[in-house]
């Protein structure tokens, strides 16, 4: 899995570090950032993302699923996962397909598998 960048967006701080490191240490490239207007700047300027990991609620402005709209438009074969405590229901509503969600508290290996079965075999 190097080499492999993949743009998490998590408002809570303590939260991305956490994930950011154990992804860092099984060998993906993380760009992080923590709100929505962050990550707009990074999908515009990255172009080669492998997927998006995004927190649903980011706080103030626009959510995890605007900001999945604007990686897709860029990106229309991106794969998304989507991380929250309290959104479960807004996903199945809202959710940018395909797409995968894993509810908050997670084991960061669900994440890691996650990304596994959402980005193609041989991409680098």
């Amino acid at each position: 899995m190097t080499n492999l960048r993949i743009l998490f967006v998590e408002d809570n701080r303590i939260s991305s570090l956490i994930s950011c490191t154990i992804l860092r240490d099984a060998g993906y490239d993380i760009v992080e950032a923590f709100d929505a207007r962050e990550a707009a700047e990074i999908i515009d300027l990255h172009g080669n993302l492998a997927a998006l990991v995004t927190d649903i609620n980011l706080g103030r402005g626009e959510d995890g699923f605007d900001v999945a709209r604007r990686a897709r438009a860029a990106y229309p074969d991106l794969p998304v996962v989507f991380v929250s405590a309290a959104a479960g229901s807004r996903f199945l509503l809202e959710r940018v397909d395909p797409s995968e969600f894993i509810a908050k508290p997670y084991h960061p290996q669900r994440l890691m598998d996650a990304l596994d079965r959402a980005i193609p075999v041989g991409t680098a």
